[in-house]
């Protein structure tokens, strides 16, 4: 799994390079908190795979003690929570945060083979190879409400 993310940011990152276009980020904050929990941490460019080398990141950049081990993603590494968030789901030390959290949700992400959360406000836009051919043509991509409502009367006929 952890090989497949690593394809698909390599991917994205040569789409953006040869297209010249770089991911936007869309969309606004729901102020669920939804995004301090699920957390991946990033230690010397790779991401905290054992609590080994999460105990160093916290000696060398002590903020990092705020979050919690929580348990492994799919792909391999440790999930962390912030321990830092109310129950009301905001952030008891705002004006502390560390700059994984002010700068959230990163392009980094994206150009790692990353998401973001299904139920997050924000979102990766990126230009594809198919958009380019499309404007080339004078073509614009059909709405994808559209297209699902084609296929719906399809397939009931």
């Amino acid at each position: 799994m952890y090989v497949l993310l690593a394809v698909k940011g390599i991917f994205r990152r040569f789409r953006s390079f040869v297209l010249r276009r770089e991911v936007q980020i869309v969309g606004q904050c729901k102020l669920c908190g939804s995004c301090c929990h699920d957390i991946l941490l990033k230690n010397r460019g790779g991401w905290v795979k054992r609590k080994r080398q999460f105990d160093k990141l916290c000696e060398k950049e002590p903020g990092h003690e705020r979050f919690e081990i929580i348990g492994r993603s799919e792909a391999g590494p440790l999930l962390f929570a912030c321990s830092k968030q109310g129950e009301d789901h905001f952030c008891t030390c705002y004006d502390d945060r560390l700059p994984l959290c002010k700068s959230y949700p990163s392009k980094a992400l994206y150009y790692q083979g990353g998401r973001l959360r299904t139920d997050c406000g924000f979102s990766f836009k990126a230009v594809t190879f198919r958009d380019i051919c499309m404007q080339r043509k004078g073509v614009k991509p059909p709405k994808f409400s559209t297209m699902l409502r084609q296929e719906q009367e399809q397939s009931d006929k």
